[in-house]
């Protein structure tokens, strides 16, 4: 069972991290802890869960592409909800709501991407905490920050999360005549390696990518802050989320057309 909120930000504890059968995994109950350790190397935009094996620090697991590539990510599943409590409501997929397509591609790869690899649930909505956006070349604009997805199953109003998992680095995007693609992504390195990586990868901005990563409060904010702006947007009577062993989080009023002018 979690002891803190911060618990649930830098380092869940609520996992039973549930893998694809053609893949080798962990699986744990709730209140129990997943440490694996693994290198991180160049995402591609498609992956596959490949290993998971045992960390010391932070809540982990190791993804891979299909070649040699591994990338890392705080992982927790607790989707052992009783499902006699649960409405029988389908939700809709998540998809971002700004006006903003940049975002729009960069929350999609994330759900697209990370999602896949946790047991199914009701909707799945990531959680980018954007340190730095760096325009600077059109052919590889870098998007440093740690990226969240949460999973979440419905229980009457509430939106209970069932697993997640946190994955800071850089996402590497380019610009197109359609918008924006994503080419590759970068993940800090696991165990003994994770600051060197962090300070490889993060480059100047590691300072700021240290503060982001210890703001549990800023995290939190943000998180519930997607959540309305998900539930406004598809005029959902959900009021709050919800992780293991907290209390329901009541959301914040909607501010769909002003969300990264506010927050960045």
């Amino acid at each position: 069972m979690l002891k803190n909120r911060k618990g649930i930000i830098i380092s869940l504890t609520i996992a039973t991290m549930l893998t694809c059968s053609a893949c080798a995994g962990n699986t744990t109950q709730q209140g129990d802890t997943i440490n694996t350790a693994d290198s991180a190397q160049t995402l591609d935009t498609n992956i596959d869960i490949v290993q998971s094996t045992e960390r010391t620090d932070n809540t982990e697991t190791a993804i891979s592409d299909s070649t040699t590539s591994d990338i890392t990510g705080q992982n927790t599943d607790t989707s052992t909800t009783d499902s006699s409590n649960v409405t029988e409501t389908e939700l809709p997929p998540y998809e971002y709501p700004g006006p903003e397509l940049f975002y729009s591609v960069l929350y999609s790869y994330l759900i697209d991407e990370l999602s896949p690899y946790y047991a199914a649930a009701d909707v799945s909505i990531p959680c980018p905490i954007i340190v730095h956006v760096d325009e600077e070349d059109k052919d590889d604009i870098k998007v440093y920050g740690n990226f969240w997805i949460f999973n979440y199953d419905l229980n009457g109003d509430i939106l209970e999360n069932t697993s997640g998992g946190s994955y800071p680095g850089c996402i590497h995007l380019k610009s197109t005549d359609e918008g924006y693609e994503v080419t590759s992504m970068e993940v800090v390195e696991d165990g003994s390696n994770y600051t060197e990586s962090a300070k490889e990868i993060f480059g100047e901005y590691y300072d700021a990518f240290v503060e982001t990563t210890s703001d549990s409060e800023q995290t939190e904010s943000i998180r519930a802050q997607i959540i309305a702006n998900y539930v406004a947007a598809n005029n959902l009577s959900i009021t709050a989320y919800q992780d293991y062993g907290w209390d329901p989080v009541t959301l914040p009023e909607e501010n769909i057309d002003s969300f990264y002018s506010t927050l960045d």
